[in-house]
């Protein structure tokens, strides 16, 4: 029986519709589109203000005014800089040889950039993800990028080692990776820590890999 979900593609950057509204020069757009991405993970999505972002990026509301509606529009543009970082972003080019050890160093917090650590910016993507604008499909994809590219290639890696078949399904493990370590961090309250990521490994994601193992198929 297969997981794999039918309506999976290959990731791209998003295409950004620029709203109506006079443009910013580059470097200002930057400046208050990463403000907002670093209150996100600081406060969360229903506490960060228009007014805070300008404060962090040194602007006036004036500015964000020419440029975007309301928060939502902002937030969706700060969301939609963020995907596109995650799809350029470096991902290791060699394997460490061992479908376990790959999986343990990719889900180790480390393998996150610092912000992405926090449960406000975790929380923060689960409520703006809720809703079914633009700035919820930015959320939802931001949230689901991390680990389907990281089982992607961990898998893609233990395929060629002939350590599993092509059977096994990523988008699995991506989901049941994500849903712990939400759970870890919002729910249990907790650290994920290498204790949690070796719990993670050894007791959930490769017994689920299990029948994939050694030429196998679910």
């Amino acid at each position: 029986m297969s997981f794999r979900n039918p309506e999976v593609t290959p990731m791209s950057a998003p295409v950004e519709a620029r709203p109506p509204g006079r443009p910013l020069d580059t470097q200002r757009e930057s400046a208050l589109l990463d403000a907002a991405l670093e209150l996100l993970s600081e406060v969360g999505y229903e506490r960060l203000s228009l007014t805070e972002v300008c404060r962090r990026a040194r602007a006036s509301t004036k500015t964000v005014y020419r440029r975007w509606a309301n928060k939502e529009q902002l937030m969706a543009a700060a969301l939609r800089r963020a995907v596109c970082r995650a799809v350029d972003e470096h991902v290791p080019q060699a394997s460490s040889g061992s479908l376990r050890e790959d999986l343990l160093r990719n889900l180790l917090p480390s393998a996150l950039p610092e912000q992405q650590r926090t449960p406000q910016y975790i929380s923060g993507l689960l409520v703006a993800a809720s809703g079914g604008d633009e700035v919820g499909r930015m959320a939802k994809e931001l949230c689901r990028l991390q680990h389907a590219r990281m089982a992607e290639t961990v898998l893609g890696w233990a395929r060629e080692r002939g350590e599993i078949s092509a059977g096994a399904d990523p988008v699995l493990v991506a989901d049941l990776a994500r849903g712990a370590l939400i759970h870890q961090v919002l729910v249990a309250d907790s650290q994920v820590d290498a204790m949690f990521v070796r719990s993670l490994v050894d007791h959930v994601l490769l017994p689920v890999l299990a029948p994939c193992r050694n030429g196998g198929s679910w």
